[in-house]
């Protein structure tokens, strides 16, 4: 399970998450990790802003995700010409290595129609 990181004091609230592998949900928003994981560690925001929990929103922090950099082993391979070589393989994601930073959050109130 990824490691969970509470922003506020033990009494502030926090949007809804779940956690499944590599997929986190806060308030309504997927991101699955291991597609956004690359060769440098990610920082994604999930902010509020009107009312909507979004990434690259303006509003006040809802949660970051810290998606580790992507990790290689060395495979021995042998080319054309008999030589032998190393070949870089990118390893899965560690889900265990994913950070969800979570602040404290009220739900919006919803819109009356």
């Amino acid at each position: 399970m990824a490691i969970i990181q509470l922003m506020g004091g033990a009494e502030a609230g926090v949007a809804d998450f779940s956690i499944a592998a590599g997929l986190v949900t806060v308030a309504g928003v997927s991101i699955d990790c291991a597609a956004r994981q690359e060769d440098g560690e990610q920082h994604i925001e999930l902010r509020l802003a009107n009312g909507v929990v979004a990434e690259s929103a303006s509003g006040a922090y809802v949660a970051i995700l810290v998606v580790p950099a992507r990790r290689y082993r060395e495979e021995p391979i042998t080319d054309e010409e008999g030589n032998p070589s190393v070949q870089l393989v990118p390893e899965p994601l560690d889900p265990n290595a994913v950070v969800v930073k979570l602040w404290p959050f009220a739900a919006p109130a919803p819109v009356a129609l």
